[in-house]
């Protein structure tokens, strides 16, 4: 029997649970493993909502008709509460999805797991067109770099004036996460107020 002919667990509020709470009920019906591993088939463009041997989208939050994009995005989100080491190499591909949805969820994957890809954020802050992108990467670089980072730390530097103030201040945080992670003070922005 293959796992769309289940019934799914949507129910009326299902959409209106918090992304921790779908997760929690997809690990359960299907077993972590399984999850994880169609996670990261979904992320990594293997395999698109729907395909007949693989559990129903709506266990992610998805529904009929939609983008294929988005079965990429909801894998991303599923990964960030059910994670593998192995998934790894499906997030550093997300990075550069045509798909700016995608390239945003892999850089927050990349943050909240502490994955060791800086020249990949790096790249994404320094010439992503989408700023929720941007700000993504410089999030992900705040939880994730080094002071021995020198492009990153220069990058961030450059971005604190940017005139989008969501990237600026992202862009500040991160230096803050920095110089807080490594007790380098140097590295944080002195507030001018």
């Amino acid at each position: 029997m293959s796992f769309s002919s289940l019934p799914s667990s949507n129910t009326p509020d299902h959409f209106a649970k918090p992304v921790t709470v779908r997760i929690a009920d997809a690990v359960e019906t299907l077993g972590y493993t399984t999850l994880v591993d169609w996670a990261m088939r979904l992320l990594s463009g293997e395999t698109t909502p729907g395909a007949e041997s693989d559990p129903d989208i709506k266990l992610l939050g998805g529904m009929d008709a939609i983008e294929p994009y988005m079965g990429r995005v909801w894998a991303g989100q599923a990964l960030l509460h059910a994670w593998h080491h192995k998934a790894v190499d499906a997030v550093q591909g997300a990075l550069t999805d045509d798909e700016w949805q995608v390239r945003e969820v892999a850089a927050e994957l990349v943050g909240h797991h502490k994955l060791t890809m800086v020249d990949d954020l790096v790249e994404l802050l320094a010439n992503d067109a989408y700023p929720q992108v941007r700000v993504a990467a410089a999030n992900a670089i705040g939880a994730t770099a080094t002071p021995q980072h020198d492009t990153a730390i220069d990058r961030l530097q450059r971005l604190i004036m940017d005139p989008n103030t969501v990237l600026a201040a992202a862009a500040e945080d991160a230096l803050g996460e920095i110089a807080k992670r490594h007790n380098r003070p140097d590295l944080a922005i002195a507030s001018r107020y």
